[in-house]
């Protein structure tokens, strides 16, 4: 029996940003009522399920045109660990400290450390490593 790549693009009928809003809301419930949310190269911290949910939807929607790649995912009862990359036209605004400007095509590979408790992530941790693969400069004459 072969198996099949896991395909992370959504179907034709919904573009990626709308897909990945469509997660973001529907794991709301994952997320601990008092779940902190952090990014420490960006020096980023968000407390609260709506806040980080909020916060999230705010980064997905500077996101023009993602294409995601899950590299790796382990978990056990204490902590889910997942490793993707996301390739994507940067808005200029919606990421915050992002270290791009507007207009650059960039990968962002992120290891998100999920701590649990009774199977609710109360910490989340994104260790972040962005790479500009087109700067926004080098596609104007």
């Amino acid at each position: 029996m072969q198996s099949s790549p896991i395909t992370l693009r959504p179907a034709p009928t919904i573009d990626a940003l709308q897909a990945h809003h469509q997660m973001l809301l529907a794991l709301r419930e994952l997320y601990a009522p008092n779940v902190v949310w952090t990014a420490p190269a960006r020096e980023i911290r968000h407390s609260g399920r709506e806040d980080v949910i909020r916060h999230l939807l705010r980064e997905a929607s500077a996101m023009h045109e993602p294409e995601y790649s899950l590299l790796r995912r382990s978990m056990n009862e204490r902590q889910i660990i997942d490793e993707f990359a996301v390739r994507f036209v940067y808005a200029g605004a919606g990421i915050d400290k992002a270290p791009v400007d507007a207009g650059d095509f960039v990968e962002l590979k992120r290891v998100r450390i999920l701590d649990l408790s009774l199977g609710k992530v109360t910490i989340e941790t994104c260790i972040e490593n962005w790479t500009v693969l087109l700067p926004a400069a080098s596609a104007k004459p």
